[in-house]
């Protein structure tokens, strides 16, 4: 093969076979090559393991913008006990193989995305006695490709490609776990972990590679190589290219067949649906924010390779990506029948188009973007944009559009309500608490508040920790056990930060009632009904005479936080602690009859949320944005009959499982009383002290009960059922019953 050559400036190359493909990123031109272990020397294949990375190391995980994430977090428990030994554990036979690694070269300056300037003309030059078919872009990348007689590229299809690692780096795209087992190994027998951008993974890998070493005794690393398909955009240079949006559609093309990534690497990567550019545009959001006013982004969950459709599954975050996907879901594609009929409940088909409509009305498209766009020799009717159907050019004016309307009023809500905002100064403080001083603690704290992906490798090290120490196999408390270990004395600290931060006390009864609310507080069923309590009185402002303007979205949900905060301070401390309203357990009368926390359970919390607005002190706060409250009592009263409907059911169930063979007629009466009472007590004790409003209530819909048999009987004894039929148009044609879960 042919050698670096002596007139070429850049440092690192690779040769071997070239060939370009289309996909959806655009045009993608590559070589085929390989890495390979063993001894020192300047050979390409010994430089390229080198130069591997994933985008951890090639990005502070801090400054990481969540468009530009380009592939699955690192297993890296999976690589150490899995990967390494199979690589290592050299067979008669020969190595282990395995498929190629996909690494694509990236523009990158003082390890922020960049651009490459844009990729010259052709030309034919000479070098290593040969003559090249030469384009460079600037001073980042070179590439050449082999030519023959009359300057026509040679058959045998053979290419360079250079860089120049402060412009460029090599992104591995896919097969990143077999890129990691590589490097774990060159960098522990090199030791060079401290001068590699992943030397805080260290304690993940040291062991377990020399521990393998040890068991498969003189390996010969030189037979360890894997084949790489080395990338790059040559359409995407100059600085108005998007060669990272390209890596991740490319990324999505190629992983399509394979085993699929987790739901959140699929919001966090994908431009083909709207909803995920506008989730990650909310986390975005989080990451940019310089005035503390929301939530720290080490607050949400977005890395966990698992799906928990109740509430996150790491103790320190308050909410995760499917919340916020949830949220953009409802609140700016509805449909609007959720958000307008408050006893709709969540399930079945949905109408795309219907969607599509209602999120142009949420975002204002009308008076954002033309009648008609063009873009790519596409046209665009404006009345047509949807969810997977909007043009690339303007997703950032669109994305702009949410932040300042939608976005900003979901990061309200869930950065300043009186609980959240609780828990977010707790995990402040006890990251600002935290004092790192031994390579365990640096894990647990990378874990919690910067390494994506950390927390579940150092879950999957000590459950595999367990497991060969149950079976009575050697086992050694290394660094990454040790700092597991940490996680669960921090989370006892935290939840004392938290009971103090919300309930003024770290004493055992706050701090059992304080694990209690946030049981509940942390679910999906409890954000989403906050969300779509935002949304449903949205709509009820856009009834108005003179409607709404979205501008005034983040403005009200501000009004919404100040409401529901006034009720969470009000006889705080005391025996009907205002902040525990919304508990199951550790409190008497509880309003929260919910059985089970599923995501769909939101339109009942949607309820509570709507109910604390009914109370003075709340309602405050709010009244200027509606001209009659009329409106928003017909929705709490909606909201009141779907619950109660809800507790009568969980009623009728628990008495046909303890008291089986009697007759469903008779439970029915004994339920639907027993969740009438149990309901019209927490009224009582924790919103209106005293019966009266409920009863008004009750009398209300039972009243209306009374008018729907009237009505069907007069349409049972019409013989045509004409004069019935004009009686319906006038009054309600349903049982109180049938009235309560519509």
């Amino acid at each position: 093969m042919f050698g670096s050559g002596t007139k070429l400036t850049f440092r690192d190359y690779v040769q071997g076979t070239w060939g370009t493909f289309t996909t959806p990123a655009g045009r993608v031109d590559y070589i085929m090559t390989k890495a390979r272990l063993g001894e020192e020397t300047d050979d390409p294949e010994r430089q390229l393991t080198k130069s591997l990375a994933p985008v951890r190391e090639v990005m502070e995980a801090g400054d990481l913008d969540f468009n530009q994430l380009l592939q699955r977090d690192l297993d890296d428990h999976r690589v150490a006990v899995k990967l390494i030994p199979y690589l290592l554990d050299l067979k008669p036979t020969g190595p282990a193989f395995l498929p190629p690694i996909v690494a694509v070269l990236l523009p990158f300056r003082s390890k922020r995305p960049s651009y490459f300037e844009p990729l010259g003309q052709p030309s034919v030059v000479t070098d290593d006695g040969a003559q090249w078919q030469q384009e460079q872009a600037g001073t980042a990348f070179q590439v050449q490709r082999l030519v023959g007689a009359n300057d026509r590229l040679h058959p045998a299809s053979v290419g360079k490609l250079w860089w120049n690692k402060t412009e460029a780096q090599l992104v591995v795209l896919d097969g990143q776990h077999r890129a990691m087992a590589l490097l774990a190994i060159e960098r522990t027998m090199t030791k060079s972990w401290q001068n590699s951008g992943g030397a805080r993974f260290r304690s993940f890998y040291e062991n377990q590679v020399l521990q393998a070493l040890d068991d498969f005794g003189d390996v010969d690393l030189s037979r360890i190589e894997v084949p790489v398909t080395v990338c790059w955009f040559p359409d995407q240079t100059g600085e108005d290219a998007r060669p990272h949006e390209a890596a991740r559609k490319l990324f999505v093309d190629v992983n399509k067949e394979a085993r699929p990534p987790s739901e959140s690497r699929i919001i966090l990567l994908s431009d083909a649906e709207l909803s995920n550019v506008l989730t990650r545009r909310v986390l975005s959001e989080l990451r940019n924010d310089k005035s503390d006013s929301l939530l720290p982004i080490y607050a949400v969950e977005y890395d966990n390779p698992e799906v928990n459709s109740t509430r996150p599954a790491r103790w320190s975050v308050l909410t995760n990506i499917h919340l916020l996907k949830f949220a953009v879901d409802r609140c700016v594609f509805g449909p609007p029948k959720y958000l307008r009929n408050v006893a709709q409940k969540i399930g079945g088909r949905l109408s795309q188009a219907e969607l599509d409509a209602f999120m142009q009305e949420q975002l204002g498209l009308d008076h954002l973007l033309r009648d008609q766009l063009e873009e790519g020799g596409v046209t665009y009717q404006r009345d047509k944009i949807g969810n997977t159907a909007f043009p690339l050019g303007w997703m950032d004016a669109i994305s702009d559009q949410f932040a300042a309307t939608w976005g900003r009023a979901i990061l309200t809500l869930l950065s300043r309500t009186a609980p959240y905002a609780a828990h977010a100064t707790a995990l402040t403080q006890l990251k600002e608490d935290w004092h790192i001083d031994d390579t365990g603690l640096t894990l647990a704290h990378d874990a919690l508040f910067s390494g994506v992906g950390v927390f579940w490798t150092l879950r999957d090290s000590y459950e595999h920790y367990l497991d060969e120490k149950t079976a009575g196999r050697k086992t050694t408390k290394s660094d990454v056990i040790r700092a597991w270990e940490a996680l669960k004395g921090r989370e006892e600290i935290f939840e004392t930060y938290r009971a103090q931060a919300y309930l003024d006390s770290g004493r055992n009864a706050a701090l059992k009632q304080s694990k209690a609310a946030y049981a509940v507080f942390n679910t999906h069923a409890c954000q989403l009904g906050m969300m779509m309590t935002l949304g449903s009185l949205w709509e009820l402002r856009k009834a108005q005479p003179g409607g709404a303007d979205i501008k005034d979205l983040p403005q009200f949900a501000e009004a919404l936080v100040k409401a529901w905060n006034a009720y969470f301070a009000l006889e705080a401390g005391k025996a009907k602690d205002r902040r525990l309203a919304f508990n199951k357990n550790e409190i008497a009368h509880p309003l929260n009859q919910i059985a089970n926390m599923d995501t769909p359970q939101a339109v009942y919390f949607r309820y509570f949320w709507l109910q604390i607005l009914d109370t003075p002190q709340a309602w405050t706060h709010v009244s200027d944005w509606f001209t009659d409250r009329t409106g928003f009592e017909d929705k709490l009263g909606t909201a009141r009959g779907l619950y109660l409907s809800l507790c009568q059911d969980q009623q009728l169930k628990a008495l046909k499982t303890s008291r089986p063979g009697v007759a469903e007629t008779k439970l029915r009466g004994e339920a639907e009383k027993a969740a009438r009472a149990a309901l019209g007590r927490a009224l009582k004790e924790w919103f209106y002290g005293s019966d009266e409003p409920y009863q008004k209530w009750l009398a209300q819909i039972d009243q209306q009960g009374v008018l729907a048999q009237e009505t069907q009987d007069a349409l049972a004894e019409s013989e045509d059922g004409a004069a019935g039929a004009e009686e319906i148009e006038d009054g309600p044609v349903t049982s109180v019953n049938d009235l309560l879960s519509e």
